[in-house]
C-alpha cells in the first residue's frame, strides 16, 4: 500500500518505498559491495590479467532469484548481461538510450511519463520488443509484492500503449525518480518477454530479456556460477564482446583475490578490506565513493534513547567525530570523509556543507552542556560485523568516548539478523550503509516515514514541504531543492554520516570499457566491458 502523510491540512502522497525487508537488504548488500571488481578472462589456467573470449566475473553473493522484478539492484551483476535497461545511466550522471530512444515527464508537475522504444528489438526468445511488451512486463513488475523493484513504481497509477512503440505512463503523484529508476542501477526497466511473464517461473532460473546474452542453464550450478552466452537475436551485435560470461559466486573477498591472481576470474565486485591487495596484484581498481555510512540517529522522538530528541545533541554527535581520521585508518583515504547526504558530481551536492561538522570536540561537549548532558550519556547502538561496518563504530565509538558519550554496542553475525533488530524499533542508532544517488533514492528508504532505515517514523512538516516541491519540480529546479534538502538533513542532523564508503570494481590488465562514478551511483553498464585492442 502506498505511503501517505499529512502536510499542514492537505494530504500528500509520497512515493511507495520498497518492501521493507528486501530495500533493506539491497542497501546492505551494495554497502557490502561498497565497502568489499570487474575483469575478463580465457581459463582457468591463465595468468592474472589475461583477458579472451570469455569473461568470468566474480561476485559475492547469489540472486534470490534471476527473475528481475523479483530481484533486487544489489544484484545487478546477475541481471545485467541478459536485460538491457530502458535507458543507461552514463558515466557523468546523465542517461543515454537503451531500449527506450526517448523518455521523459510531459505537462507539469512530475505526473505522466512517456517512452518511445527502439525498433527492430527481439528478446532472447524471439519476441518482439514493442509497446505491448513493455506495459506487459510494467504491469506485472508493479503487481509484486516481493522484491525491491515494484516499489519504485509505487506511484503508477496506469500503463498504456499508446502506439506501436510509445508508452505512457500515469502517476498518482509526482514522482521524479522514474528515468533513474529505469536505468542500470535500480532495474525497474530491466524488461523480460511477455511469453515469460506468462509463466514467471521460468525466470526464477533462466532468462528472457533483450540483452547481449542469456542463461545457459545446462552449464549454470545455482549459488556457485551462472553461464551466459550471446542472444542470437540481440539488436546490436558490436555490443556482444565476449562468446561466454559466467558469473562465478566467491563470498570470501580474499578468495576472489587469489582468483583473480590465478587468472580463473578477470572482473569482480571489489571489497573496501582488499583494495589495497587489488593493486598489489596489478588488477584496476576503481572505487567511487557510493554509500553513506556511519550511524543512524534514528530515535529523533527520544523514545528509547531521550537524548537523541535533542538536536543539539545530535549535532554535537557530528561534531565529536573526526571523520578524515576514521577515513583514512579504515579505507586508506582521508578524501572519503562524508558529512553531508550527497557526494561530488550528484545534484544535491554542495561543496560549502563539507565544513558543517568540522571536527570540533570542544563544540560538541558545549552543545552537550547546554542540552543537560555535561557528562554525556550512554547510547545504545546496533551494528553488524557484514563488511567490517563493526570496526566503523568501534572507531566513532573511541571518539564520541572523549567527549563523555558511551556507546553500548549489539553486534549482529549477518544481513537477515542487522534488518530484523533495525526495522524492531528497539535500537536508537543503528550502524547505516546506504547508497547515495539523488534526494529521491534517500526518501525511499531514509526519509520516508515508512522507509526501512526510518524505523520511528520519524516525518517533518517543513522536509515534507521541500520534497513535495522537488517531486514535482522540473530538472532546473531539482537541482536547487535537492541541495536544500540536504542542507536541512545536516542542520537537523538526522545521521552521523562518517564517510562515502566506496563501490568497488577490479580489472585485469586488457579489459577496458567500464566507468564507474559518484555521478552515475557508482553503478556501470557491466556489458560495456570489453578487451582492450
Amino acid at each position: 500500500m502506498n505511503v501517505s502523510f499529512r502536510l499542514s491540512h492537505r494530504r500528500f502522497q509520497a512515493p511507495r518505498p520498497r518492501s521493507s525487508s528486501s530495500a533493506a537488504v539491497a542497501v546492505v548488500a551494495a554497502t557490502a559491495l561498497a565497502l568489499t571488481a570487474c575483469s575478463a578472462g580465457t581459463s582457468s589456467k591463465g595468468a592474472a590479467g589475461s583477458v579472451g573470449d570469455d569473461l568470468t566475473f566474480g561476485a559475492p553473493l547469489s540472486p534470490p532469484s534471476l527473475n528481475p522484478a523479483l530481484g533486487d539492484p544489489a544484484y545487478g551483476s546477475f541481471y545485467q548481461w541478459a536485460y538491457d535497461p530502458l535507458m543507461v545511466m552514463q558515466p557523468d550522471g546523465t542517461f543515454g538510450p537503451g531500449l527506450a530512444v526517448k523518455w521523459g515527464y510531459v505537462g507539469k508537475g512530475n505526473r505522466a511519463y512517456e517512452l518511445t522504444l527502439r525498433k527492430g528489438v527481439k528478446f532472447s526468445d524471439g519476441t518482439a520488443l514493442d509497446a505491448q511488451a513493455v506495459k506487459t512486463y510494467l504491469d506485472y513488475e508493479r503487481s509484486q509484492k516481493t522484491g525491491s523493484v515494484a516499489g519504485l513504481l509505487g506511484n503508477v497509477e496506469s500503463i498504456e500503449a499508446t502506439g506501436p512503440l510509445t508508452v505512457r505512463l500515469k502517476l498518482r503523484a509526482s514522482d521524479p525518480n522514474l528515468t533513474f529508476a529505469f536505468a542500470q542501477a535500480f532495474g525497474a526497466g530491466n524488461i523480460a518477454s511477455p511469453k515469460a511473464v506468462g509463466k514467471p517461473a521460468s525466470l526464477d532460473n533462466g532468462t528472457a530479456g533483450a540483452g547481449p546474452y542469456m542463461l545457459d542453464a545446462t552449464r549454470t550450478v545455482a549459488s556457485d556460477h551462472y553461464t551466459f552466452v550471446p542472444n542470437p537475436n540481440y539488436w546490436n551485435k558490436d555490443r556482444q564482446h565476449f562468446k561466454q560470461v559466467t558469473v562465478r559466486v566467491i563470498p570470501n573477498s580474499s578468495s576472489m583475490i587469489q582468483a583473480m591472481r590465478a587468472g580463473q576470474v578477470q572482473a569482480a565486485l571489489g571489497d573496501a578490506t582488499t583494495l589495497q591487495a587489488a593493486s598489489g596484484a596489478g588488477l584496476t581498481v576503481l572505487a567511487p565513493p557510493q554509500a553513506l555510512t556511519g550511524l543512524n540517529l534514528a530515535d529523533r522522538q527520544g523514545k528509547i534513547s531521550k537524548p537523541l530528541s535533542d538536536v543539539r545533541v545530535r549535532q554535537a554527535l557530528n561534531y565529536a567525530v573526526d571523520r578524515k581520521a576514521i577515513a583514512k585508518a579504515l579505507y586508506g583515504d582521508e578524501k572519503l570523509a562524508l558529512a553531508q547526504y550527497a557526494l561530488p558530481g550528484q545534484a544535491g551536492y554542495d561543496a560549502s556543507l563539507d565544513a558543517t561538522y568540522a571536527y570540533d570536540p570542544a563544540r560538541a561537549k558545549s552543545l552537550l552542556a547546554a542540552a543537560g548532558y555535561p557528562d554525556g550519556f550512554t547510547l545504545p547502538v546496533l551494528d553488524t560485523t557484514v563488511v567490517g561496518l563493526d570496526k566503523m563504530t568501534q572507531a566513532v565509538s573511541g571518539q564520541l568516548s572523549k567527549v563523555g558519550v558511551k556507546l553500548q554496542i549489539t553486534t549482529k553475525p549477518t544481513v537477515s539478523d542487522y534488518f530484523v533488530a533495525m526495522v524492531s524499533g528497539k535500537y536508537p542508532a543503528p550502524v547505516i550503509g546506504y547508497g547515495l544517488a539523488n534526494m529521491a533514492t534517500l526518501h525511499v528508504g531514509v526519509v520516508n516515514p515508512q522507509g526501512p532505515f526510518n524505523p520511528f517514523h520519524t516525518s517533518d512538516p517543513h522536509l515534507d514541504a521541500l520534497y513535495k516541491q522537488y517531486f514535482a519540480a522540473d530538472e532546473k529546479d531539482s537541482a536547487a531543492l535537492q541541495k536544500q534538502i540536504n542542507a536541512y538533513l545536516m542542520k537537523q542532523a538526522w545521521t552521523l554520516p562518517v564517510v562515502g564508503a566506496p563501490l568497488s570494481y577490479y580489472l585485469a590488465k586488457g579489459l577496458t570499457g567500464l566507468q564507474a562514478t559518484t555521478a552515475n551511483a557508482g553503478v556501470p553498464w557491466l556489458t560495456e566491458l570489453r578487451p582492450g585492442n
